[in-house]
C-alpha cells in the first residue's frame, strides 16, 4: 500500500483538531505488579496475544515453530492443533471463554480459521464455516455459538466479515480487515479507498461504514480496538495513533518525538500500546505505555516507571488491556531473555514481614488505605490471577489457591498493622503474600518470602 506524508498545512490542521498530554502517574494506582508467562520447556521466549477479564491470556511460546497457550490462574495450557493440520496461531480469546485462531493445514498452506473453548482445559470446538485462507481476528464476550467473531475472509481478496454462530454478514468491500469486535457488534479495522489506493481507519455500526480518519482522506491507516462504548484507538501513518469517540479525534502523546502504537482499550476507556523514548527516534527500544483520558484529554504514562520492585526487566509492548486495568505485555530482561508478562495494578503498599522468622509473630504494614477500610492478608505457594471475589471485576488476586487470614481495619491514616502467629514449622518455607480489600476489590502488590 502506498503511505503518504502529511503537509505542513494538514500538519497545522489536524493539530487544530487534537490534544495532547504529557506523562502521569495513573489514576488509583500505586504501582504494577508482574508475573512472567514462562514458556514450555524447550523453548526460550514467550510473547503475548490477547488477554481477558478473568486475567487469561493467550501465550506464544518460541518462535518458528511456536506453540500457542493459554496462561489461566499459574497453569499453562497448549492450545490443540485440529487433526490434519499443524502451527497453530491464537488470535484473541473473550471473557465467555471462547478463543478464535488460525492453523496451517499440512500438506501446503492453507490456512483454516478455528475456535477453542477454555473448560477444564481447552477444548476445539469447530472449523469456522467460510474458505480457506481466512484468517479470524477477533471474537466478542459471549459464549459459543452467540459469539461474535470477525473474519478477513477470502482467498485471493479479503473482505471484513462478521459470524455469528455459522451465518457471515460481509461488512467491508474489497481489501478490508477485521482489527476488533465489541459487545454490541460493532468492528473496527481497515478499508480500502480505491481513489487514493491506501487503506482507512473505519468503523462498521449497525449496516454503516464510517471513515473515522478524518481529512486529508489520502492519508493511510486502521482501527485497531473498540470498547463497549464505541470508542476506538486506531492510527494514521505518518502522523500518530488517536482516539475517537463520537466523530471527535483525539491524539495520544508520545513519550519522545517519536511514534507511537495503540494496540487495546478497554471500557473505562484506558488504553495500552508503546511508544519510543528515544528523541532522535534512531535508536532505542519501544516503552510499553498506557493511556488514561483525563477529561477531554489524554495523559501517557511508561509503566516502566512502575515496576521497581522488578528491576531488571524492561516492558516493550503493552498488547491488550482488561476492564481491572490488567496488562498482556512483552518485555526482556537486562540479560535478553524475552518473556510475555501480566501485569497487575496494585492500589496500596504493603511491608516484608517483621522479623520475618518462623516459631515468632509477625507483623506486616499496609499503607495507602483509606481509614476504616477493612484489609485481609492471604497467602499461598505459587503464583496465580484469578478474581478477588465473584462480583470483582477481572483477575486481580495473584496467588493462587490463596488463604485469607482475619480481617483487620485500617486506623484513621490509612494504616493497617496485621499481626501473624507464624509456626515454626514454616522455617525454611517460600510463601506469597498480598494484602486485599475484597470490598473495594482493591489489592496489594505480592511478596515472595522465605521465613527464617
Amino acid at each position: 500500500m502506498r503511505s503518504v506524508r502529511l503537509h505542513a498545512s494538514w500538519v497545522g490542521a489536524y493539530a487544530a483538531l487534537f490534544a495532547a498530554h504529557a506523562i502521569a502517574q495513573p489514576t488509583g494506582v500505586s504501582g504494577y505488579d508482574l508475573i512472567e508467562l514462562r514458556p514450555v520447556e524447550w523453548h526460550l521466549t514467550t510473547a503475548v496475544d490477547a488477554l481477558d477479564d478473568y486475567a487469561r491470556v493467550l501465550v506464544t511460546s518460541g518462535n518458528a515453530p511456536s506453540t500457542p497457550l493459554v496462561w489461566i490462574n499459574g497453569e499453562r495450557f497448549i492450545i490443540p492443533s485440529p487433526r490434519g493440520f499443524g502451527l497453530v496461531l491464537a488470535q484473541d480469546i473473550g471473557s465467555a471463554g471462547v478463543v478464535v485462531g488460525i492453523a496451517f493445514e499440512d500438506p501446503g498452506l492453507l490456512i483454516r480459521s478455528f475456535a477453542w473453548t477454555v473448560r477444564d482445559g481447552i477444548h476445539l470446538l469447530d472449523l469456522l464455516p467460510g474458505t480457506s485462507t481466512d484468517s479470524v481476528r477477533a471474537v466478542d464476550e459471549r459464549p459459543w455459538p452467540e459469539c461474535l467473531i470477525g473474519c478477513d475472509c477470502g482467498f485471493t481478496i479479503t473482505y471484513a466479515t462478521l459470524w455469528r454462530g455459522t451465518t457471515p454478514t460481509q461488512v467491508g468491500g474489497p481489501r478490508s480487515a477485521i482489527g476488533a469486535v465489541n459487545n454490541l457488534g460493532h468492528a473496527v479495522g481497515a478499508s480500502y479507498n480505491e481513489l487514493y489506493r491506501v487503506s482507512r481507519p473505519t468503523l462498521w455500526r449497525d449496516g454503516q461504514t464510517i471513515d473515522i480518519g478524518g481529512e486529508p482522506a489520502w492519508q493511510d491507516g486502521a482501527a485497531i480496538s473498540i470498547n463497549d462504548r464505541d470508542e476506538v484507538v486506531a492510527r494514521l501513518t505518518g502522523f500518530g495513533v488517536f482516539h475517537w469517540y463520537a466523530d471527535q479525534r483525539t491524539l495520544l502523546p508520545d513519550i519522545g518525538d517519536c511514534s507511537s502504537r495503540g494496540w487495546a482499550i478497554n471500557n473505562a476507556g484506558l488504553i495500552a500500546g508503546e511508544s519510543n523514548p528515544d528523541p532522535r527516534c534512531r535508536s532505542g527500544r519501544q516503552h510499553a505505555v498506557a493511556w488514561e483520558r483525563d477529561g477531554q484529554q489524554y495523559t501517557l504514562f511508561d509503566l516502566n516507571e512502575f515496576i521497581t520492585r522488578h528491576p531488571g526487566i524492561t516492558l516493550i509492548l503493552a498488547k491488550d488491556i482488561n476492564d481491572a486495568g490488567q496488562i498482556a505485555a512483552f518485555g526482556e530482561y537486562d540479560d535478553g531473555r524475552e518473556r510475555g508478562f501480566l501485569v497487575t495494578p496494585y492500589r496500596f503498599e504493603m511491608s516484608d514481614p517483621v522479623p520475618g522468622r518462623a516459631g515468632t509473630t509477625n507483623t506486616i504494614t499496609v499503607t495507602g488505605l483509606q481509614p476504616n477500610q477493612r484489609v485481609h492478608l492471604v497467602w499461598g505457594t505459587q503464583e496465580g490471577a484469578q478474581k478477588v471475589r465473584a462480583a470483582c471485576p477481572g483477575g486481580t488476586l495473584l496467588i493462587r489457591d490463596p488463604i485469607a487470614l482475619p480481617a483487620v481495619r485500617a486506623d484513621v491514616n490509612g494504616v493497617a498493622t496485621i499481626t501473624v502467629n507464624v509456626p515454626l514449622i514454616a522455617r525454611g518455607r517460600t510463601v506469597r503474600l498480598q494484602a486485599v480489600a475484597p470490598v473495594e476489590c482493591e489489592i496489594s502488590h505480592t511478596i515472595t518470602w522465605t521465613f527464617e
